[in-house]
């Protein structure tokens, strides 16, 4: 992008009383970012009526000084930029209609380009999120998908590690500019995406630090992904914005299911319950429904012939196996076999299924995989 432009959409942003909406819609008008700040360009703003307070905005313009300022701190970082004109902006965001007009980044743009999935969920991750997160990056690791997230604590900094563990592409999404990079204990994992993978933000530097950006940022992950998963969230928790602004751009959101006493699996059930989200129960639905194809075979036809090494398995799991090892059992008869509490079944019944060891069939029927 040439300084001309870049400092076009820098004021634009800068520029008081237009918001995202307003300067997306002023973009899509004039084709051009340059030519609003053109005095002699009287003929767009009459042509298309735009409104009085936004032509006075941004023809009389007086914040020189912070754009600037801003333009050395873009050069001295080494920092890209990329504006919703240009062929380079990522198309699916550009979909979105509150789209950010102009995207600041490190690292390879292209990574976008590829199928991307979008892995949100609490600060507080547990044991279980940790591990359903890690068996479906395992998953996708033959599908090769960009993984999107938002670098904070719990979900976000686990997909990161395991997305790097199975050599998936991460890109991740500030809620700050790159003049403070948050939380600062991931300075490291920051660097690693501005190098190996890449980090995204809609802010300048000049943009003052509230709370309220992070739930902003929340729509840039949605908006850059063919669907959204959240791992656990509490009832209110933040990353049910990330699902809300998925269900507004009509992408897939996919919740992972939890005990109803579990504080950070009512805000997934609640997405279930609303049909704001999918019950992702088996990795595998997920792989069909968004139609994400390769060439090479999946790893779980390899692994089912295999024979089921009871060892590598917990107590109660191996419990369960041994119960089905000669037969289907409805789950009512499974839990009267195994002598255990339909809530401790169910959720390693469930993590049987994560695993491609044990399959459901119509009918509350359980059965060994093979």
């Amino acid at each position: 992008m040439d300084q001309l432009t870049l400092t076009s959409y820098l004021k634009l942003l800068a520029c008081d009383g237009v918001g995202v909406l307003s300067a997306r819609k002023l973009l899509d008008l004039s084709k051009n970012v340059n030519s609003l700040f053109d005095a002699d360009n009287k003929q767009f703003f009459t042509e298309f009526n735009i409104p009085k307070s936004i032509q006075n905005a941004l023809l009389n313009f007086d914040k020189d000084n912070v754009i600037q300022e801003e333009l050395k701190f873009i050069e001295k970082n080494h920092i890209q930029c990329v504006g919703i004109l240009d062929d380079e902006y990522p198309k699916m965001l550009k979909e979105c209609a509150d789209a950010p007009i102009l995207l600041f980044y490190k690292g390879n743009l292209s990574l976008l380009n590829n199928n991307c999935l979008a892995i949100v969920g609490t600060r507080k991750i547990s044991t279980y999120g940790k591990e359903v997160t890690a068996k479906l990056m395992e998953h996708l690791q033959q599908y090769k998908p960009t993984i999107v997230s938002g670098m904070a604590y719990g979900v976000d900094i686990t997909a990161y590690h395991e997305a790097k563990k199975f050599n998936l592409p991460m890109v991740g999404i500030m809620g700050t500019s790159f003049k403070k990079l948050y939380p600062a204990t991931h300075k490291n994992f920051y660097t690693d995406l501005f190098n190996n993978g890449l980090i995204i933000t809609e802010y300048a530097s000049f943009n003052t630090l509230v709370p309220e950006l992070f739930t902003r940022r929340n729509r840039i992950i949605a908006g850059l992904c063919s669907a959204t998963i959240v791992v656990e969230s509490a009832e209110t928790g933040g990353s049910l914005s990330t699902a809300y602004f998925a269900n507004d751009y009509a992408r897939e959101v996919y919740a992972i299911p939890g005990k109803i006493t579990d504080d950070f699996s009512k805000g997934c059930l609640r997405l279930i319950h609303e049909n704001r989200a999918q019950l992702l129960y088996n990795f595998e639905h997920l792989i069909t429904d968004l139609n994400w194809n390769t060439t090479a075979e999946p790893k779980k036809q390899l692994e089912v012939k295999k024979e089921i090494n009871l060892n590598d398995f917990s107590v109660l799991q191996q419990t369960i196996l041994k119960t089905l090892q000669n037969e289907p059992l409805h789950i009512d008869e499974l839990a009267l076999q195994t002598e255990l509490l339909m809530s401790v079944l169910n959720a390693e019944l469930m993590m049987l299924e994560l695993n491609g060891i044990v399959v459901g069939l119509p009918g509350k029927i359980f059965k060994v995989k093979g």
